[in-house]
């Protein structure tokens, strides 16, 4: 639509998490972090920003675009109750780190992350970090289900923040 600010979506190729941002750029420097912090490599010695760009347009342009119509205003997910700190540390569980690891990355103590897991926990309802990851990887299937569908119905854990209330 004409002056309405144009999204890029890139998805991660190892864990398939997506990343949206108004400019390339930016969405490089969030790839770039999160090959960094979740995957222990630095993607611009793989890829050079001319090609990372390239990946850019080319999946903006074979499947983000065909989709755009679908994606509404804004999702909310079950992650939505917890802290910028505690979202944290569920990707980082989610992508199998242990505690230890968590604290290292994030300089913080193995107490802390404890802590931060034991909240997590008691705010989503879960008892494991299997369930944990399981929750969230089920939380993206339905929104992606939801999408590709162009379905308008709500879905378990989540629901649309632009106003719909159901069916």
């Amino acid at each position: 639509m004409p002056g309405e600010k144009r999204v890029l979506r890139m998805t991660c190729p190892p864990c398939g998490e997506v990343f949206a941002a108004g400019d390339e750029e930016a969405l490089i420097a969030m790839a770039v972090d999160h090959a960094r912090r979740l995957h222990d490599f630095d993607l611009l010695k793989e890829l050079s920003p001319d090609e990372l760009r390239e990946i850019i347009r080319r999946e903006n342009e074979s499947y983000w675009d065909r989709i755009a119509h679908l994606i509404p205003g804004e999702i909310r997910t079950v992650l939505d109750g917890l802290c910028a700190r505690e979202r944290e540390i569920v990707s980082y569980v989610v992508h199998g780190f242990a505690n230890r690891e968590i604290a290292e990355r994030l300089c913080i103590s193995e107490r802390t992350v404890s802590t931060h897991i034991v909240n997590i926990y008691g705010k989503l309802e879960v008892h494991s970090r299997a369930e944990l990851a399981a929750l969230v990887r089920a939380t993206d299937r339905l929104i992606e289900a939801g999408l590709r569908a162009g379905s308008r119905p709500e879905f378990g854990p989540f629901v649309r923040a632009n106003g719909a209330k159901g069916r």
